[in-house]
């Protein structure tokens, strides 16, 4: 494991060593087809469905011999569909960890479930030949109610091959260009008399006359808005019901199968990790009691991704709105459930805090990054607007959630230390003594002590109250010339506590070898034997 913190690494990007740009789903799939056919001992691949786009939507697994019987991660990629960054970042790691010289020690106590992208369809409008930052699959929705569906897509009006503002001159205009840099919009704000002269649109022509514009285009459904805790009904892009889709049930049913994981790390554009978040059991996240002891591995977790990649990532990305996957890991999954970015911009200018669009634009400038933005261009005769000017412009798609490329390796090396150190503080059960005391002829107390080596409990309190995860169980396991008078041959401990030891008492009659077995799925399992 130490040899994961050291990273000298050339190996794990070979495969993609001359690319100029994040790799489209068909990349992937080579990337993690070639991993299982180089590590056919340590990986399994398996498409858990298809979506309506016809893409696969990929598990790696990383493992050896009885892998579901040891302490799991689990890791997922294209959480968001503008996030391309977060689908090198899962795929990244795993090329990374395989090639450890470590990796079969690891694997033999650790087990790794990685996703990495699991919204393919949102995730291809970045290479297809009309490039926009979609979040949605491609299931056809009629998104705005009206009983017809796709009726009012993205319309290319400047014919740049990209969909990205439209701003049109209007006395009902409530934006104003940014005293900061005058290219992008803002608010305006009555509080300091500013009146405001723009409407501010996306890209297209009002299709269907609603008002509205590309609001019912082609596609579909957030994965990352689909979730059960605290689902929206009727929320654009939603879903017409909680996991009503292929990705997120394929996701979810495969994860509660999954008894050994007890950790989720998502890459999109939440984050939890920068700043620890503080754990709550309630509906409404930060209302009610605190889980206190989940807030504490939070804070631990914080401290170990802050000092590994403090300076990719910041606290300011984007807020929940509910049916996000992060969350109902933690709430309804019942695991710690950890989601970053991997990377955010940061601006040197205190001037644009709180504006993501001011704030990229000037980590470009300070990274001397020129080609970033479309510059407003005057559009004759809009259908919408005849006697109106109408401009469009903004930044160009994906540019504000994804570094350039040559920072990838980089960024997936530091996160592959972290899922490093968060493997180290995984629950780990051991058994420090299994002894024996005589009483009388072929009579015997047998005292077993195990112990939690690791920082994190065998089931998180979110867990412990969901009643769902498994137990710590212990089993005596006894031969016909053994029999047992006082204690239970099945013990079960619902939770010990990073480093809480506990200790079981049994009377045995017999002699010859004494086997016991104890652990859970989230921890592991050990096994001793004694001579009576």
């Amino acid at each position: 494991m130490k040899k994961l913190l050291l990273f000298t690494l050339i190996v794990g990007f070979a495969a993609v060593a001359s690319a100029q740009d994040y790799g489209n789903y068909a990349q992937i799939t080579r990337r993690a087809q070639a991993l299982r056919d180089k590590y056919p001992d340590r990986v399994q691949l398996k498409s858990l469905g298809k979506t309506a786009g016809g893409h696969d939507i990929w598990l790696l697994s990383l493992g050896k011999g009885e892998s579901a019987k040891h302490p799991a991660i689990a890791i997922l990629g294209g959480v968001d569909g503008r996030h391309l960054l977060g689908v090198e970042m899962a795929m990244g790691i795993a090329e990374n960890l395989l090639a450890q010289p470590d990796i079969d020690a690891v694997l033999a106590g650790n087990t790794y479930y990685i996703f990495p992208n699991v919204n393919p369809d949102a995730t291809e409008q970045y290479f297809a030949p009309l490039r926009y930052e979609r979040t949605v699959n491609a299931r056809q929705t009629d998104s705005d109610r009206d009983g017809v569906a796709g009726e009012d897509p993205f319309e290319d009006l400047n014919n740049d091959k990209m969909i990205t503002q439209m701003r049109v001159e209007s006395p009902k205009g409530t934006y104003i260009a940014s005293p900061v840099d005058p290219r992008i919009l803002v608010p305006a704000n009555p509080a300091k008399g500013e009146t405001g002269k723009y409407l501010l649109l996306s890209e297209g022509i009002d299709n269907d006359k609603d008002g509205l514009f590309n609001e019912d285009g082609e596609g579909g459904v957030n994965f990352n808005k689909n979730f059960t805790f605290m689902y929206k009904n009727f929320q654009p892009t939603g879903g017409d019901w909680a996991v009503s889709e292929v990705e997120s049930k394929a996701v979810a049913d495969f994860l509660y199968d999954a008894y050994n994981v007890h950790t989720v790390l998502s890459f999109s554009l939440h984050n939890n990790l920068s700043r620890a978040a503080r754990a709550f059991s309630t509906r409404q996240a930060g209302y009610g009691p605190e889980n206190a002891d989940d807030s504490n591995i939070n804070s631990y977790v914080s401290l170990l991704y802050n000092q590994l990649v403090s300076d990719v990532a910041n606290p300011t990305a984007l807020p929940a709105e509910g049916g996000e996957f992060h969350t109902w890991g933690y709430q309804h999954y019942g695991r710690y459930s950890f989601a970053t970015p991997a990377w955010w911009p940061v601006s040197s200018d205190r001037a644009t805090d709180g504006n993501l669009e001011l704030t990229y634009l000037n980590w470009a400038a300070a990274n001397g990054l020129s080609d970033v933005f479309v510059p407003w261009t005057v559009i004759n005769n809009h259908p919408d607007f005849p006697d109106q000017k109408v401009e469009v412009g903004g930044i160009k798609p994906h540019l504000m959630y994804n570094p350039p490329y040559a920072m990838v390796r980089e960024l997936a090396q530091k996160h592959t230390s972290f899922v490093a150190e968060l493997t180290k503080a995984a629950p780990r059960i051991s058994i420090v003594a299994f002894k024996k005391e005589t009483l009388d002829r072929n009579i015997a107390r047998v005292t077993l002590v195990i112990k939690n080596n690791g920082v994190m409990p065998t089931i998180n309190q979110i867990g412990e109250r969901s009643l769902y995860l498994k137990y710590i169980t212990t089993q005596l396991q006894l031969s016909s010339s053994q029999s047992l008078i006082q204690g239970n041959r099945k013990v079960t401990r619902p939770v010990l506590k990073g480093g809480e030891t506990v200790e079981i008492t049994w009377i045995v009659q017999g002699s010859g070898r004494l086997s016991v077995e104890t652990g859970t799925p989230t921890a592991g399992y050990a096994s001793a034997q004694i001579s009576l």
